[in-house]
């Protein structure tokens, strides 16, 4: 990502017709559709300097085709062999406290040390920010917050179970002042008005949009003491929202970070919950929970949240084009001719955010159109907007994957640097656990490493997707006589789409490395 290399070195649409269309003619109205979409979305390729290059040994659309067949194949053998009696059967799990380390990691005492450790973390991160010193490869707040917070611990979330549930500082903290409040006066220190429920998602999705313009388009993400000014702004919101909805309600709908750690972590090879006081933890196959999910009612926002979220990512990866830059240095010219600001140096911000704003919108609308493909193909438009809900975390494992290849080597090698700051996160020429003269390692990750791992990453992400969403079409039409048949048809459109954006990934990502 190129803003942190800087910095370390429409719901569902309705459709009549008085005609009635044969199965035939759906088919042929769905792939006029994709021709169509495709056609519009069609752009010149061009190649973009960044950093290292490597020289693939085929051409990049042999990679792009390759990849959509892998899809496609991936499609195919599912809906070959796959049995839908298998598809309602409960998954085992391995409880993990049914052994003694699992019980001592899971002990009170453990937890308690763990979340005043990050508690303090926080704190530190707040500290240097606003004390220590401005240059933002010697301070440990830059690193910790773009790479470490975001980047890593979406791995860890994704990979190992929803791991911010239990470090999340603002949630210690104010349960924290919940407890000292009852304890002194004996009254909660929530007001808990009842949480209106035309609200849902929408704080999270306007508060990780903010948060997704700060990282990638904002100016002052390279300087500690805004970074500082930024956190301790969304730690006074979050708390406002703990004061006036609860503490959980809060962190169910308005907390973005939750909301997208708890989105990511079903995916992961754990399943932790606690039930009438009972502590439970247990080891499952991954990408099992989003298979536990799909069935469930979505809300409209948190299917509009996960499309901002693989929207924001891929904006940014994205911005590492020579189509972008090229595109950006047009429209710059052409509203410079215009004359209608006066401060032209705003004009590349103001064109950064459009985009920022534009991604959503697209990914949105097309997913819908796709979606309402699949409706409409079994002449059931009404439904576009539940089917929407119900395949919308089969796009989860595209998201991870897509985080995944594009930041790799940004937490491989720029991640590095907690050795060095840990000693002096201050700046101030500190050595405390004699570790301030560690020297980044690049070699650890080159481009021809990057490349073969974003391929592999994106393609097997985009199948793991595959077969959540026949799993979840199998379940939808188990009770019917052509059960196979209606969920094949149902599958179609998200297959291309799925095949679309396998293509799409691969460009982006290997712009700058073949270029």
């Amino acid at each position: 990502m190129s803003k942190k290399n800087e910095i370390i070195s429409i719901p569902g649409a309705r459709f009549q017709s008085s005609c009635v269309l044969t199965p035939k003619s759906r088919y042929f109205l769905f792939i006029v559709g994709v021709l169509i979409t495709f056609g519009l979305s069609t752009t010149p390729v061009y190649a973009h300097a960044f950093g290292q290059r490597y020289d693939l040994p085929l051409p990049l659309s042999f990679f792009m085709i390759g990849g959509g067949l892998a899809v496609l194949v991936s499609f195919i053998i599912m809906a070959t062999i796959e049995n839908p009696k298998q598809s309602e059967s409960d998954h085992k799990k391995i409880d993990l406290l049914n052994n003694t380390i699992g019980r001592v990691i899971c002990h009170p005492m453990i937890i308690e040390c763990l979340r005043l450790l990050f508690v303090l973390i926080f704190l530190l991160i707040l500290a240097t920010g606003f004390w220590g010193t401005q240059n933002p490869g010697k301070n440990i707040s830059i690193v910790m917050i773009w790479i470490i917070a975001w980047v890593g611990l979406a791995f860890i979330c994704a990979i190992f179970g929803n791991f911010w549930a239990l470090i999340n500082p603002w949630n210690t903290i104010f349960e924290y002042m919940e407890t000292l409040t009852q304890n002194l006066i004996g009254k909660k220190l929530s007001i808990s008005i009842e949480y209106p429920a035309t609200f849902a998602y929408w704080p999270s999705c306007l508060l990780f949009f903010c948060f997704a313009w700060l990282e990638i388009s904002w100016p002052g993400a390279s300087v500690p003491a805004s970074v500082a000014t930024a956190l301790l702004t969304y730690t006074l919101i979050t708390f406002l929202g703990m004061f006036i909805f609860g503490r959980n309600k809060w962190l169910e709908f308005g907390e973005c970070f939750s909301v997208v750690y708890k989105i990511f972590a079903h995916f992961s090879i754990t399943e932790g919950s606690l039930k009438h006081g009972k502590k439970e933890w247990f080891l499952r196959l991954p990408g099992i929970g989003l298979c536990q999910e799909i069935h469930k009612q979505k809300e409209i926002t948190l299917i509009l949240f996960i499309l901002l979220l693989l929207s924001t990512v891929t904006y940014d990866g994205f911005k590492e084009t020579e189509f972008f830059y090229a595109t950006l240095g047009n429209l710059e010219l052409y509203i410079t001719s215009l004359n209608v600001l006066k401060r032209e140096e705003n004009i590349p911000l103001l064109i950064d955010l459009a985009g920022l704003l534009f991604f959503p919108i697209i990914f949105a609308s097309v997913y819908f159109f796709f979606i309402w493909l699949s409706a409409f193909m079994e002449n059931r438009s009404e439904k576009t907007l539940d089917l929407a809900g119900k395949f919308i975390y089969s796009i989860v494992p595209i998201a991870i994957a897509y985080h995944l290849s594009h930041y790799i080597s940004l937490i491989a090698i720029e991640g590095q640097s907690v050795f060095r700051l840990i000693s002096d996160p201050f700046g101030f020429g500190w050595n405390l656990f004699n570790t301030g003269n560690y020297k980044t390692d690049i070699s650890i990750v080159n481009a021809k490493f990057d490349w073969y791992f974003s391929v592999i990453s994106i393609v097997v992400g985009h199948i793991v997707s595959v077969y959540i969403a026949h799993i979840e079409s199998i379940r939808m039409y188990a009770q019917k006589p052509q059960y196979k048949q209606d969920s094949i048809i149902s599958q179609i459109p998200m297959i291309f789409l799925m095949i679309g954006y396998t293509m799409l990934s691969l460009w982006i990502i290997a712009q700058p490395i073949v270029g």
